[in-house]
C-alpha cells in the first residue's frame, strides 16, 4: 500500500503493529469538515460527525480501503465486535481513504460499504484530510478512542485482534461490567509459517518504483501504447505482458481485444483489483493457470464457466475473487481480455489461514 517502504512492508504482510498503549494517551482528531458521509448504519437513526459527538462512548476508528484484500478480511471480526458490543456503547467509523483512483469517487465507497453490508457509518475520505489528521500510512489501520475521546490503543496492519477486543472490554466494562460475560473471540493468528507465505501484493502499474511488468520495455507512462511481445514465463510476483497496452502509474489498460498477461505466483488464493472504462460494457476475461482453464474446484466466486473455459466479467471496479486452489502451491496465471479498455491494477494472495471470510 502505499506509504514509505517500510510501512510499506507492513501493509503488504500485514504484519500487524501496536503503535499506541493506555499508557500514552492523545486527543482524537476530529473529522474534517471536506470529508463526505455515507451513513449506512441502523436505518432511521442520525449517526454523530464529529469525535465529540461520541463522548461517552468507546469508538473505533477503521481507516479501510475498498479493494484492499485485508481489510475484507478483516470485516468478519470487526462485525462480530460490532454485534457484541454495540448494545453497551460501542461504535465504529469506517474512515476510506483510496489508494487506486476508483477510491476517490463517494459513490464507488457508498457501493463498496452496501455490497460489503457494513453497519456502521461510513465516511468517504476523498481528500485524505482525515487520513493526514490521524497520521495514516497503513491499510487497515485502527484507532481506539475511549469514552473521554482519546485515542488509547493504535494497530496497523491486518490482525493483533484479542489484543484490541481487550482493550473495548476494559473499557466497556467501567460502565457496562457485563460485558465480562461475553464470550471472547479466540486467538487466532494467519499469518503462522505453517499457513504458508504467499506472494507479496503486486502491482502491475508503474506504483512508487514497485511495478511488476517483466518485459524489456517496461512503463511508458505518458498514455501512449506500446506493444509488448512475451519474453519468456515471468518470475514469481511479475507480469509478463503481450499485445499493446496502455502502462500508467494507476494500472495497465488493454488497447486491443488480443492483449494477454502472464503472472507468475505462490498461494493458495489470487485477487485482482480490476476495472473497465465503461462500466456498462463489461469485458470478459479468460483465465488460465498452468496451461488450462480453471475447474470448479479452483475457481474464486467470480468466476464462470462457458464451452471455452473459465472466465470473469469485469464491470464495477473493485476487488475480484479470481482462483481460489485447493491447496497452497506455485502457479502460472494467464489473462486473456476480450476487448479493449480492461484494466489491471494489481494482484493480492490469500494463504491457507484466510480462506474464512466474506467474499463478495
Amino acid at each position: 500500500m502505499r506509504a514509505f517502504f517500510y510501512i510499506l512492508i507492513l501493509s503488504i504482510l500485514a504484519v500487524p503493529l501496536v503503535c499506541a498503549t493506555n499508557e500514552k494517551v492523545v486527543p482524537a482528531p476530529n473529522f474534517t469538515s471536506d470529508a463526505q458521509w455515507i451513513d449506512t448504519g441502523e436505518a432511521g437513526k442520525k449517526v454523530p460527525h464529529s469525535i465529540k459527538g461520541y463522548r461517552g462512548h468507546v469508538l473505533l476508528i477503521d481507516f479501510w480501503e475498498y479493494t484492499c484484500i485485508n481489510c475484507i478480511r478483516d470485516f468478519r471480526i470487526l462485525k462480530r465486535w460490532y454485534a457484541k458490543y454495540h448494545a453497551d456503547g460501542f461504535d465504529i467509523v469506517g474512515v476510506h481513504y483510496g489508494e487506486f483512483a476508483m477510491g476517490y469517487s463517494a459513490d464507488n465507497v457508498r457501493e463498496a460499504a452496501k455490497r460489503f453490508q457494513l453497519p456502521w457509518p461510513v465516511v468517504a475520505d476523498l481528500h485524505g484530510s482525515i487520513w493526514r489528521e490521524y497520521h495514516s500510512d497503513v491499510w487497515p489501520n485502527r484507532y481506539l478512542i475511549d469514552q473521554n475521546g482519546d485515542i488509547v490503543l493504535h494497530i496497523e496492519g491486518e490482525g493483533n485482534d484479542q489484543l484490541m477486543e481487550q482493550k473495548i472490554r476494559e473499557l466497556l466494562a467501567q460502565s457496562h461490567p457485563e460485558v465480562n460475560q461475553v464470550p471472547i473471540d479466540p486467538p487466532e493468528n494467519t499469518f503462522e509459517p505453517s499457513c504458508g507465505v504467499p506472494t507479496d501484493e503486486t502491482y502491475v502499474g508503474d506504483w512508487f518504483g514497485r511495478g511488476s511488468i517483466a518485459n524489456f520495455k517496461g512503463y511508458k507512462n505518458d498514455g501512449g501504447v506500446t506493444d509488448f511481445r512475451s519474453e519468456g514465463a515471468p518470475a514469481d510476483g511479475k507480469v509478463m505482458l503481450s499485445g499493446k497496452w496502455i502502462t500508467q502509474q494507476d494500472g495497465v489498460t488493454s488497447a486491443d481485444k488480443h492483449a494477454e498477461a502472464q503472472l507468475r505466483y505462490h498461494a493458495r488464493s489470487v485477487y485482482a483489483v480490476l476495472s473497465v472504462e465503461n462500466p456498462k460494457k463489461p469485458a470478459r476475461v479468460y483465465l488460465l493457470q498452468d496451461g488450462k482453464p480453471l475447474d470448479s474446484n479452483d475457481g474464486g466466486v467470480d468466476i464462470h464457466f462457458d464451452s471455452t473455459g473459465s472466465y470473469f466479467e469485469v464491470s464495477t471496479p473493485r476487488m475480484y475473487y479470481l482462483v481460489k486452489n485447493p491447496a497452497f502451491g506455485s502457479h502460472l496465471l494467464v489473462l486473456e481480455p476480450q476487448s479493449a479498455d480492461f484494466a489491471l491494477h494489481s494482484f493480492t494472495y490469500g494463504n491457507d489461514c484466510q480462506q474464512d471470510f466474506e467474499q463478495k
